[in-house]
């Protein structure tokens, strides 16, 4: 009997871990800026959208447009509704946007670095694979990483502990290179971005959440 269970569980564990832990990390195409910046061109393959005012806050997406789908138009919204400085990096190629992916910890364009550098609160957008409507939050900005995990609970919204790569606490996380070495990284799974691009009303609840927390 003891033995049917365990055989149990590992099935179980195999078909429900996807749904939330859904780190399907891939070797990037490019180790940084400068060699994705030699072989792509600004304007045609990707483009860079950024605001860098007197706010001490930054809400950014290095992984937006065709890479990581619906993550632009978040940092955009929330930034808008807090007044935050905001940069957006947007794959925009006609297909195979993830060759633009560089990793949190080796992103290094230089108008990201500069306006991450003299923010005292960051908040990165990305997205990741998933079946479930979830939103990790990760980060080495606990104080505010538990204010977005209390406004979006608050909201109804699912919140998961990330893993691994997924975790943003790295010291070279872009994230984490700002002027109090700490920032938020919220990886938002596929069908959460696609359930807020397909409705109004729960997107602009979920950028709504963001702002109060920020």
């Amino acid at each position: 009997m003891r033995k049917k269970i365990t055989a149990m569980a590992i099935i179980l564990a195999v078909f429900l871990t996807p749904l939330f832990w859904t780190n399907t990390v891939q070797a990037d195409v490019y180790s940084s800026y400068n060699r994705l910046a030699a072989k792509q061109d600004k304007g045609e393959d990707y483009k860079i959208t950024s605001y860098d005012g007197p706010s001490k806050t930054a809400v950014i997406a290095i992984h937006g447009g065709g890479i990581e789908i619906g993550t632009c138009q978040i940092a955009k919204s929330v930034a808008k509704l807090t007044g935050s400085d905001l940069y957006t990096f947007e794959g925009i190629k006609k297909s195979r946007n993830s060759i633009l992916h560089i990793t949190s910890t080796r992103f290094n364009e230089p108008i990201a670095k500069k306006l991450v550098a003299k923010s005292t609160r960051t908040l990165s957008i990305h997205g990741c694979t998933g079946s479930s409507r979830a939103t990790l939050v990760g980060g080495r900005d606990k104080a505010l990483a538990a204010r977005v995990k209390a406004e979006l609970k608050k909201d109804g919204f699912i919140i998961r502990t990330p893993k691994n790569s997924l975790s943003g606490c790295h010291p070279s996380n872009i994230c984490n290179k700002n002027a109090s070495k700490k920032g938020v990284q919220l990886e938002l799974t596929y069908a959460m971005r696609k359930a807020l691009l397909n409705n109004k009303s729960l997107y602009n609840k979920y950028v709504n959440a963001l702002a109060r927390a920020l």
